[in-house]
């Protein structure tokens, strides 16, 4: 008995000892904050339109830039004309870097063999000012297959802006 009350008095000392007075502990408040901005929307003025191609017996491209509707026909023949597609980031916050992306390929399907074109953008971000908007185009490579088969071919691609 003697031995447990000799451990229950090292036990009491040993917490005294491990436990901080008043007078060595403090306490202080922060504050947590957050700033919402407004969401980034983006708006489409015209779709990417390679034009009117006529076939050949070889396979060929048609190339749009991104820096005008002027494109480059390989191969096959290029008639009328064409033209970029046109976004624009119509609202964010001022002052604040967009990032811009966009799907790498689109497949065009119609009555013959699918095409792919491959697509590039004007711009991989913006600094958005609400006074001056800027267009963000998107041009790229059709492949087009030898004998393609006439007719309408259609596909779509998606570009999206957010915040960097």
């Amino acid at each position: 008995m003697l031995n447990k009350m000799k451990i229950l008095i090292a036990g009491v000392a040993a917490a005294a000892a491990m436990s901080s007075t008043a007078a060595y502990a403090d306490t202080e408040n922060a504050t947590a904050t957050v700033q919402i901005i407004g969401a980034v929307n983006l708006q489409k003025f015209a779709d990417l339109d390679f034009g009117t191609i006529a076939s050949a017996a070889t396979a060929g491209t048609v190339a749009l830039p991104t820096a005008s509707n002027t494109r480059t026909c390989t191969t096959v023949t290029c008639v009328g004309t064409a033209s970029r597609a046109r976004f624009q980031v119509v609202a964010a916050t001022n002052g604040y870097v967009i990032a811009i992306s966009h799907s790498p390929t689109v497949s065009l399907t119609g009555p013959g063999t699918a095409m792919s074109a491959t697509l590039a953008s004007s711009a991989a971000s913006i600094t958005f000012n609400s006074a001056s908007l800027q267009d963000i185009f998107v041009g790229g490579t059709l492949n087009v297959g030898a004998n393609q088969a006439a007719g309408t071919y259609n596909g779509s691609f998606t570009v999206t802006a957010d915040y960097q």
